[in-house]
């Protein structure tokens, strides 16, 4: 058994609890051919090397210990677009967990391996594989670069080249960036043509998305509910029925559902979240409590925290009457955040702002409120979860323009964070205008893709300088989503590197890569963005202070 030609100079991640298992792997990733491995025995270890390595291949263990499995790791991975499109992601388990790793293999793309194995079947499985992936190259190219309608062009070209049979791989590339860019209907059309290949989970899941971003709940509650159904461990099934649930306005069904999604799969933060959020809203405090609660220690120990919970969790403690509980909430954050961190005080005034209200505290609860606005608008990158307790705070006021405001900011540094979209949808629903709120999201949406292809396209048709300023002119006195911002930074960084150095583009790109870096620390484009930044300053023999190094001696 040899390896073959795409194995040379690969590398490679093996995660598994045990020692014996890794070496195992390790020594037939060896045998394959593979250059470099890498090892790692718990999820956020692994997320640490997966966002400072560009991985060919990732083999997980299915049971990671804690109650997290390697479908955890892949979604995180999706999520935060940690792999590039022909890295190989498959499962390993043994024979006890043979049956959930078979029904969780239909989302994770490249299927499972089962122990023990022999290193000639390992072998031919990964070769297969790799075969399969390699036509992912120039879609790698085009997704590094930001262009997603590149990356689209190239999918259909990959399809048109090969018989129907083989075009699933592409549809669902295809299907997982059109749903990114948010182009709905034809994210509808290709998931369809990948259902009439064959009725796969991630084809009905992708079609329930689109229907959702068209509007068509119904349509979107039937694909949710029939993945729920026959596939029991893809939870995030669970999580868009229980916001599809939600959006129809039948909130016990939406919490019940994920109540249900936490029985399997109970430490995972945001469902949490979303849990503790519908609770709330159904008046059932002590569970939003607890959920919030849970949903605050999973963050705190994850590599994605999200202080503004501490605003949740506080209010709610509130509506509790628990005056003394959201006080106490108040010293956990001093307590367990840095000073250093800009997001706590706003968070603490805020949350005391409320309390002093409950106090009838008027004044004093005014002035912090408006201190704590102060402090949000002065900021460079303001948590949305933070301007969003703020806006519910400016409504309860009858400020609705500054509300407004602050949600439009909010939705503008995170238009594609559902997590945020889904705390908008809850605020407005609680103000009693639930369209408003789906109607803000959208005309943000919507602008800001607007914008990111009007500037991918003046990039296409070679008028780099175009696109820069165009991004520059958008992300002015607003913090922008991330995708935008490493849009905007690869452009300056092509600019620069096509037409000569700028100092202001240079300037902004490093601005732009600071906000993506504070905002996702993990993001892997924002690495190799660092990467390109510091090999186009060496270029120009410029250094990391920006000044011009005296050329060396001969």
């Amino acid at each position: 058994m040899t390896a073959s030609d795409a194995t040379i100079n690969a590398r490679a991640l093996v995660i598994d609890r045990a020692s014996e298992t890794r070496a195992a792997l390790g020594q037939a990733l060896a045998e394959a051919g593979v250059a470099t491995i890498d090892y790692a025995n718990r999820q956020t270890a692994a997320l640490g090397l997966i966002q400072n390595h560009d991985y060919d291949v990732v083999l997980c263990e299915y049971d990671l210990g804690g109650g997290m499995d390697g479908v955890h790791l892949f979604e995180a991975c999706q999520q935060h677009y940690l792999l590039k499109p022909s890295c190989i992601f498959m499962m390993v388990t043994g024979e006890r967990r043979q049956a959930q790793v078979m029904g969780a293999a239909e989302l994770v793309p490249d299927g499972y391996l089962l122990k023990p194995f022999s290193t000639g079947d390992f072998i031919d499985r990964l070769n297969r594989a790799q075969r399969r992936k390699a036509r992912f190259r120039a879609i790698d190219n085009a997704v590094r670069a930001g262009d997603y309608l590149g990356a689209v062009s190239a999918c259909d070209r990959e399809m048109a080249l090969r018989p129907p049979n083989e075009a699933e791989d592409f549809l669902r590339m295809k299907t997982f960036l059109l749903l990114r860019l948010g182009e709905h209907q034809s994210a509808v059309e290709s998931s369809t043509a990948a259902l009439d290949l064959r009725d796969s989970a991630w084809a009905r899941l992708g079609l329930g998305k689109a229907h959702f971003g068209l509007k068509d709940y119904e349509r979107a509650r039937e694909c949710f509910e029939t993945v729920k159904r026959d596939h029991e461990l893809a939870m995030e099934s669970y999580d868009w029925l229980a916001r599809t649930l939600s959006v129809q306005g039948d909130m016990t069904a939406a919490q019940a559902t994920l109540a249900q999604a936490l029985q399997r799969s109970p430490l995972t933060a945001q469902r949490q979240t979303a849990l503790g959020r519908l609770a709330e809203r159904n008046g059932e405090l002590d569970t939003a409590e607890n959920a919030l609660s849970q949903a605050l220690n999973l963050s705190r120990g994850s590599f994605w925290p999200d202080i503004s919970l501490y605003c949740e969790l506080g209010r709610v403690q509130l509506a509790r009457d628990d005056i003394g509980g959201a006080r106490r909430t108040i010293q956990r954050l001093r307590r367990e955040v840095s000073s250093a961190n800009e997001a706590v005080e706003p968070i603490c005034e805020l949350i005391e702002a409320a309390a002093l209200e409950k106090l009838d505290d008027r004044k004093a609860a005014a002035e912090l409120f408006e201190h704590a606005c102060e402090t949000l608008r002065e900021q460079d990158d303001p948590l949305p979860g933070v301007l969003i307790e703020a806006a519910r705070q400016a409504y309860t006021r009858r400020r609705q323009e500054a509300g407004a405001a602050l949600v439009r900011s909010a939705l503008g540094a995170a238009s594609d964070d559902p997590a945020v979209i889904a705390s908008v949808e809850s605020l407005y629903h609680g103000l009693g205008e639930p369209e408003i709120g789906r109607q803000m999201v959208a005309e943000v949406t919507r602008d800001l893709s607007q914008l990111n292809n009007d500037a991918v396209n003046a990039v296409r048709d070679g008028n780099l300088s175009a696109a820069a300023d165009m991004f520059i002119n958008a992300l002015h006195g607003r913090s922008g989503n991330v995708q935008l911002l490493l849009n905007a930074v690869n452009t300056l960084l092509s600019c620069v590197n096509q037409q000569g150095w700028n100092d202001h583009y240079m300037d902004m790109a490093q601005r732009y890569l600071a906000r993506v870096r504070k905002q996702d620390p993990t993001n892997g484009k924002a690495r190799q963005l660092a990467d390109a930044m510091r090999r186009t300053r060496t270029r120009f023999g410029i250094d990391a202070s920006g000044q011009q190094q005296p050329p060396a001696a001969a």
